[in-house]
């Protein structure tokens, strides 16, 4: 978010008195003067401020996809759904949907900072086979293309006040690896049939991911 900063220009006006004097006629009497007859005279006044200008939106950048130029550009980070917060069956179902969103965008963008933010370190399975190999690409300048997810909450179990578990079926499209100069690296083909596997979490001031294992063999 910009700050947004106004200015406001004060227009003062100055007033101006004009005076004017008797003139004399052409006789040799002496002619009593009339006087001094002064015009209305303006007096120093300022105007009302002018109208603040309306502050012009920001335009929203065009995010771009990925290709063998670069990762996606100007993609936004899926924003986390209010009930994805809440710690019941439905939140638990809304915040494993959002892990899923936000792993996509992990892929689209090569930024591994969202994902962590709501994957905790000690998920070994989701350090060693997603978020550290993304960042390996990262510090070699490397980058993903592609790897579009669709999955699917197939239980939610509440354990407790601060733990969950969800089976979920995911499928994924296949994703390429270019180099850091553009050359074509490598592919992960995508899922023939819905993988299967499980999450398991945590709440501490939201829910995070802890755990996660496959229950097909991959």
């Amino acid at each position: 978010m910009f700050a947004k900063f106004k200015k406001v220009m004060l227009v003062f006006c100055s007033g101006v008195l004009v005076l004017t004097a008797a003139g004399c006629n052409g006789s040799a009497d002496p002619v009593e003067s009339t006087g001094a007859s002064p015009t209305a005279a303006s007096t120093a006044s300022s105007s009302p401020p002018s109208a603040s200008p309306s502050p012009t939106a920001k335009p929203t950048p065009t995010p771009v996809p990925g290709s063998s130029k670069g990762p996606a550009k100007n993609w936004p980070i899926p924003k986390m759904p209010d009930a994805a917060k809440e710690r019941t069956e439905e939140g638990i179902i809304s915040f494993t949907e959002h892990w899923f969103d936000v792993l996509e965008y992990m892929y689209f963008t090569n930024n591994t900072r969202p994902l962590k933010e709501i994957t905790l370190p000690a998920c070994d399975l989701c350090a060693r086979k997603i978020i550290d190999p993304a960042d390996g690409l990262a510090k070699n300048g490397a980058w993903s293309v592609g790897g579009k997810i669709k999955a699917t909450v197939t239980l939610a179990v509440l354990d407790s006040k601060n733990s969950a578990v969800t089976n979920f079926r995911m499928e994924q499209e296949e994703l390429l690896v270019y180099s850091k100069n553009g050359d074509f690296y490598g592919k992960l083909p995508g899922t023939k049939k819905p993988d299967a596997g499980t999450l398991v979490l945590e709440y501490d001031k939201g829910w995070q991911v802890v755990d996660l294992q496959w229950l097909d063999a991959k």
